[in-house]
Formats: structure tokens, sequence, C-alpha cells
């Protein structure tokens, strides 16, 4: 079907386009491609909101309309200029084609592709890691893999570690193929100098173990085992490369909590009003938001966007100073005031809650298989909304693979309905 290969087309658009901007060429608009295509087949083809909706339940989709519609109105009131509304739009209603798309038109053997893609992906995103390493001579920030910024490298690392662990639990991957993908994460996370990886890739792989396996007494006692030996464990592994004041600081709380507080813009100009992951919000809601009805609603849809040609005069005036734009948290108050934001937190809940209800409600292991993926997922986008600002931003990763998941119960419950 066309269709179903364009759609895949953006999957490969997705996952290559770091690659291509890095090493081919380089233009902001290279993902805009996605975007059309996913609009073409949107307005070209019929669609029905309400298999959606049945889906991820109708509060998720009623909740999303509000945001939309009531933040577009805001922006309207707040005389943002229409092509950045319309820009704004387009940011967050593209990855709901995508999952809306995904959802009608995959099927089972869609979602075998999309497993072995992304596994096949997740080890060539490692050689190129370890090229940009090693032939390269490239650290830290400097490294990405297939992707244009560790962020992003992160972020799919994390959901790749969510199936490939997941595969391990219930049998489908060796144990050593398992200890190399331990390997690989501790590789990418000391090269590239993502110190968030330390907590999240265990708590993942820890998340996923409890989903797939039954409870029991084996349950404590891996945690126990993990509190006490999985930070010597990371110790000694990256005493390899750094330093033991570096090491001592990655896991010193004190450290981590100045790390993530103090400027995060190293220009003079900003030392004052940069944002930094854990004083966003506070410095969002008191610097920019600064009366009643903007803390409340905020400036609407499009308000924040940082695009040189359809920005506005919110970016012009505290991207460059407060780097505001760099996390989900300040960007989203921004555009939709602490209203909004709280929808979008009750949104992800929801989210979550939906896929907890189906793991809960089936016995067969497919659909817990997919249900507890998704689920896991959904919790760890606070983190990422902690982290920096791909919810919001970038998102067309997180929610194909949500909609992945949500074709994977589907399919299923089909199978089981017509034996």
């Amino acid at each position: 079907m066309k269709i179903k290969k364009l759609l895949f087309f953006v999957l490969y658009l997705i996952l290559l386009n770091g690659f291509i901007q890095t090493y081919l060429i380089k233009s902001e608009y290279l993902p805009l491609l996605s975007d059309v295509i996913l609009f073409y087949i949107a307005f070209s083809t019929k669609n029905n909101i309400l298999d959606v909706s049945r889906a991820v339940g109708p509060w998720v989709v009623r909740l999303f309309a509000i945001l939309l519609v009531g933040s577009t109105a805001i922006s309207i009131m707040n005389v943002m200029p229409t092509i950045s509304i319309l820009w704004g739009l387009r940011m967050v209603v593209r990855y709901l084609l995508l999952f809306m798309l995904v959802y009608k038109y995959f099927t089972k053997t869609d979602v075998d592709k999309f497993k072995r893609i992304l596994i096949r992906f997740f080890w060539i995103n490692t050689l190129i890691v370890a090229y940009q390493f090693f032939i390269e001579n490239k650290i830290a920030d400097f490294i990405s893999g297939l992707f244009l910024n560790n962020g992003e490298l992160f972020v799919f690392n994390l959901y790749c570690t969510l199936l490939l662990s997941k595969e391990y639990f219930i049998g489908s991957l060796s144990k050593s193929r398992f200890i190399f993908l331990l390997v690989v994460e501790m590789f990418v996370a000391m090269v590239a100098e993502i110190k968030v990886m330390y907590f999240t890739i265990p708590l993942a792989i820890y998340a996923v173990y409890i989903f797939t396996k039954k409870f029991s007494i084996k349950h404590i006692v891996v945690l126990v085992c993990a509190f006490f030996f999985l930070v010597p464990c990371m110790k000694m592994a990256m005493s390899l490369m750094y330093g033991e004041e570096y090491v001592n600081k990655t896991f010193d709380m004190e450290f981590i909590q100045e790390e993530t507080s103090h400027a995060y813009n190293l220009s003079e100009e900003a030392a004052d009003f940069s944002f930094n992951r854990s004083t966003c919000v506070e410095m969002a809601s008191t610097l920019i938001l600064n009366d009643p009805i903007h803390l409340l609603f905020g400036y609407g849809v499009g308000s924040g966007n940082t695009s040189e040609k359809f920005g506005t005069w919110i970016s012009a005036t505290y991207s460059k100073i407060t780097s505001y734009n760099w996390f989900t948290s300040s960007w989203l108050l921004i555009e939709y005031g602490w209203v909004g934001y709280i929808i979008w937190i009750l949104i992800i809940f929801l989210l979550a809650h939906r896929f907890y209800y189906l793991y809960l409600k089936n016995d067969d292991q497919v659909v817990k298989y997919w249900s507890s993926l998704g689920l896991i997922s959904v919790f760890f986008t606070y983190i990422l909304a902690w982290y920096n600002n791909m919810p919001y931003y970038n998102a067309y990763f997180i929610y194909l693979f949500w909609a992945v998941c949500f074709v994977g119960i589907r399919e299923r419950q089909k199978e089981l309905k017509n034996n």
C-alpha cells in the first residue's frame, strides 16, 4: 500500500534526519518533509478520530482538543502573527496525525517490522557513536550518533532499552546480547557525557523486569542488590575514562542539584536569566509570565516557537538569554500557561492510565508486552520533559512508539477474538 510505504519512509526520515544533516546536507527544512507527507496523507484520505478515541480513551482526545482550540484563541487575543500560530499548531498536530495514521494503517506485520527496524538501527547507531568517538575524536555534546544532538541520542537509546530488555526478559534475546546492550548503554553515556543515562537506563530495565515477571521476592532482592552494587559498578566502569573527582561528582546529590540549577546558558548576558532543568518552571513563571492572566493561560500556541522566520517577540526577547526553548516545561508554560501545562500533564497521566488498564485487564502475554512498554514509556515522558525539549519540540519518535504499542494491542485482541 502506498500510504504504508510513506509512513515507513517517515520512520526512516525520523531515524536518519540527524545523520543526513551531519554528514550529507545541512538544512533546517529537511524535517519538514515528514510534516508534508503526513499532512498529505491526512488530507487525501478519510480518517476517523473515533477509532483513536476508543484506543486511548475519550478524555485524552477531548483534552488535546481543548488545549489546541483554547491556546489558538489565546494566541489570537495576544495578537500573535497568524503565521506563528499556524507554525505552532503544525508542531503539535503533526504528532497527532502520525499517531492517528499509524494506528489506522499498521497491522501486526508492520509492528514486527517496526521492531526489527528499531533493533537494527540501535546497532547501527552504536557503530556511528563508536566512529565519532574513536575515528573523529568527538566527545561529550559533539557525539550524537544518528541524531542531531545527544538529547535525541538519549531518548532513542532509552526506548531501545525498553524494547530490548523486554525481549530479554521474555526469552527472545540471549544473555550475551543483553549484556552487550548494557555495555553499549554505558559506553554511550560515558563518551557522550549523558549523565542522566546512569540513572534512567537501570530504572528502565528494572521497570520492564517488574512488568514482565510475576511479582515475587526476587523483585525485592534485585532492587536491594541494585541499591548496593549498581553505583559502585558504574563508578568502576567510569574510572576507565574519567578521573576520580569527575566520577564522584556524577553521583553526588549536592553536585547534581547545583548542576541542574545554575545558569545553563554560558553567555555573560544570560548569567542572571538563563533557565536550567530545576529552575525553568519557576523562572518562566516569574520572568516571562509576569501577570496573572498570562500566568494562567500563557501567550498561546506558537508564541514561543524559535523559528528564524516565524518566531515572535517572545523568542526574539527571551530565547537567547533564558534558553526557555531547551526545556519542555518552560516552553509549555509560555505557550499554554499553568492551566494548559496541567492539562498536558493530565493527558500524559491518562495515557499511562489507559495502558495500565489494558495491562491489568488482559492475561494474554502479547497484550501485556505492548501495554507494559507503552505504560513505562509514557511515564518516562515526565523525566524527558524535565531533561530536554523533545516531548514538545521533537516528539515524532515518542508518539510513533506509543502508536505502535496500541496497534500491537489491537491486533492481538483481534487474533484472540477470531480464535
